[in-house]
């Protein structure tokens, strides 16, 4: 009762502060391009308390109407050791449920970090980044804003979602205080691994020492039934984990555990080399579900070799150097079984451009943030000063900046030695493109086919040459004509590559869509991912004259023998995106990869605007079997669909934006 009463005198409070703030927040300005955001408490009162709400009003200034707000809200402190630091970060409460600056979730709750020890002021947006391209079922939305609290600027702070379960959040069943008994009490349930567990209202001990947070069922609402079935659970899964033959399929944990958010959860913590990844995890269980879940990404901002306590990171495994406890991924790393799964999952994210995304997602993010981080530095100026557990410091915020980039190449490098595992020989997959420039380099020389002297005009032969980054006239696409035959158009002249008869040099002519001697066959070769080019016309394949590694050798056609002679052998390496004509097109043009896909598929594409997209894959009958629905912004976007519960057959995806664009694609899925 006491509750209730509480309740319904706070929202009688916000409503009065509601209209008390009208004309006063009228004449808010916005700080730079981020969206501005005022909040003001009754009577002005300090943000002192992590576990009281105060009355409030928050209004959000900003040159998009999407963004603009003005609604009694609630404001209370958050977070652990960031509490303690001069800038703080706060959890709100809206008066009712809203896409908060066009983010997913429709909620009322949501968090402000203040990432005041993160001198990029984006590791947290990098890290959830990463779980939206490894395609993890819920990863925090984030926008950037500038923050004044009680006429008080406080800087550049970042709006997220907060972690609970909600059907636009965790989706999983909600319990309330009623449920004690089966199937109700079997889920859903929301768990933190949490070293701070002992300051919360409702933990528990594992068999094996750890410390479970209970986040869902609320504090109010679990039971002595919830506790015991969610700590009997999670002991015998640890069991499981523990026991003679915990590698056995059935017997093991393995039947206890989503493999595709494991492996995600990890790589996402070894990528960022997250310290705390062990400290806090959050785990989830479906309702009626016997598999334990893994995620959602939370806590990043001493990742990214930003904690003095593990000295210079880049080449350490969290596994082996992360803070304790580590019991579950030293375990999980002794089974071959999760090895294989890690390294394969690796390889099909490096090979979907993680790198390349994260690169761009930075660059993307610094431009954004850059008056905001000056007006921030200003305020706060502890950008060349250590406030916590730094490693590094920096002049400037752009060297920041810099060296998050130099981290991730070089934590990339040392992933792909760390999780290499031995695999058996598999032939060369079938070759699919996707809307990408390609480079042809050759297997025996590793030199790429390039347009003489980079000519444009018809006729132009073609050759050999080292490989040059960013070279345009080495840079080719490969359009679709049917099956596995293709056109093979240049960059830099818009020319096709063109037989020229056995022994002849290639040239490049105007594209002529019927002319077979401009149509190419591209045919897996080996075990190594090389693939032969023979002509539709002739029967001739694509050669290296003589084998030859100097510059200038001739790219000839000559008669096949594409399993017996590397001059004839070609890699086929995924450069930069083909981006050219997709904006404002009816028919969206994206693509889609990896293709064919085991566990995850994803489709990239550019959107004019900010906008609502669907993503579905049907079977062939036209039964809806996955189905996303997400807002996207203006530029590049990157959907991923877990398809781990789909058999090996053929499927239909469709991309749809809510301006009636539409992308049709096959999707084979190979287990």
């Amino acid at each position: 009762m006491y509750f209730k009463i509480s309740h319904i005198i706070r929202k009688i409070s916000a409503l009065l502060l509601f209209f008390s703030f009208q004309f006063l927040l009228l004449a808010q300005t916005q700080y730079s391009n981020l969206p501005s955001v005022y909040i003001n408490t009754e009577n002005n009162a300090a943000v002192t308390s992590k576990v009281d709400w105060l009355s409030a009003q928050i209004q959000i200034v900003s040159t998009d109407t999407i963004d603009q707000i003005n609604v009694p809200t609630e404001i209370r402190g958050r977070g652990n050791s960031t509490w303690s630091m001069p800038k703080k970060p706060y959890r709100i409460k809206l008066d009712k449920k809203t896409n908060l600056m066009g983010m997913y979730a429709r909620a009322k709750n949501w968090v402000f970090l203040a990432n005041y020890a993160d001198k990029t002021l984006m590791r947290n947006a990098v890290a959830f980044q990463i779980g939206r391209i490894a395609g993890l079922e819920f990863t925090p939305s984030t926008r950037f804003v500038d923050l004044v609290l009680n006429n008080n600027f406080l800087g550049n702070y970042m709006v997220t979602d907060q972690i609970e379960v909600h059907s636009e959040r965790v989706a999983i069943d909600e319990q309330d205080s009623s449920q004690v008994a089966e199937p109700d009490v079997t889920g859903g349930y929301l768990l933190e691994i949490d070293g701070f567990a002992a300051s919360e209202p409702v933990w528990f001990t594992s068999s094996k020492g750890l410390k479970f947070t209970v986040k869902s069922p609320d504090d109010e609402d679990v039971n002595e039934f919830q506790l015991a079935y969610i700590q009997n659970y999670i002991n015998e899964f640890e069991t499981r984990l523990f026991s003679a033959n915990f590698t056995d399929p059935v017997a093991g944990y393995r039947s206890m555990v989503d493999s595709s958010s494991l492996v995600n959860w990890y790589i996402a913590s070894e990528l960022t080399g997250n310290s705390d990844a062990f400290w806090s995890t959050y785990v989830y269980k479906k309702r009626s579900d016997n598999k334990l879940y893994f995620g959602p990404l939370w806590d990043y901002d001493i990742a990214f070799n930003n904690d003095d306590r593990l000295a210079d990171a880049t080449e350490k495994r969290m596994s082996q150097y992360a803070h304790n406890p580590r019991t579950w991924i030293l375990r999980f790393l002794e089974d071959e079984w999760f090895q294989t799964l890690l390294w394969r999952r690796w390889n099909e994210l490096m090979a979907a451009n993680l790198a390349g995304n994260l690169y761009t997602y930075i660059n993307e993010t610094a431009g954004l943030l850059e008056t905001s981080q000056q007006l921030n530095f200003q305020k706060w100026n502890n950008l060349s000063k250590k406030v916590y557990r730094e490693t590094y410091l920096f002049d400037t915020y752009g060297q920041g900046v810099d060296y998050l980039k130099t981290y991730m190449a070089n934590r990339i490098k040392f992933l792909n030695t760390s999780f290499y595992v031995k695999e058996p020989d598999r032939p060369t997959p079938p070759f699919i493109a996707t809307r990408h420039y390609y480079m042809m380099m050759n297997k025996r020389t590793n030199n790429a086919i390039q347009v003489r002297s980079h000519a444009v005009q018809a006729g132009s032969l073609l050759e050999m040459w080292e490989p040059e980054e960013g070279q345009d006239a080495q840079l080719w696409e490969f359009r679709n004509v049917s099956g596995n035959i293709y056109h093979i158009i240049n960059k830099n002249s818009g020319l096709a590559m063109t037989t020229n008869g056995r022994g002849s040099n290639l040239v490049q002519q105007p594209l002529n869509a019927t002319n077979t001697a401009q149509q190419w066959i591209i045919e897996p070769v080996g075990i190594e991912g090389a693939y032969g080019i023979v002509n539709v016309q002739s029967g001739n394949s694509v050669n290296n004259a003589g084998g030859n590694f100097a510059n200038g050798t001739n790219a000839i056609e000559w008669t096949a023998n594409i399993t017996g002679s590397e001059n004839q052998q070609w890699f086929l390496q995924k450069m930069e995106m083909i981006t050219t004509g997709l904006l404002h097109a009816t028919t969206l043009d994206a693509d889609i990869y990896p293709n064919p896909a085991s566990s995850y598929v994803s489709v990239r594409f550019n959107s004019a605007d900010d906008q609502s997209v669907s993503v579905s894959i049907c079977d062939l009958s036209g039964k809806m079997l996955v189905k996303n629905n997400t807002q996207t912004k203006a530029g590049v976007n990157v959907l991923t669909l877990s398809v781990s519960n789909l058999q090996s057959g053929v499927y239909l995806l469709q991309l749809k934006n809510s301006d009636g664009s539409v992308y049709n694609s096959k999707l084979v899925v190979r287990k």
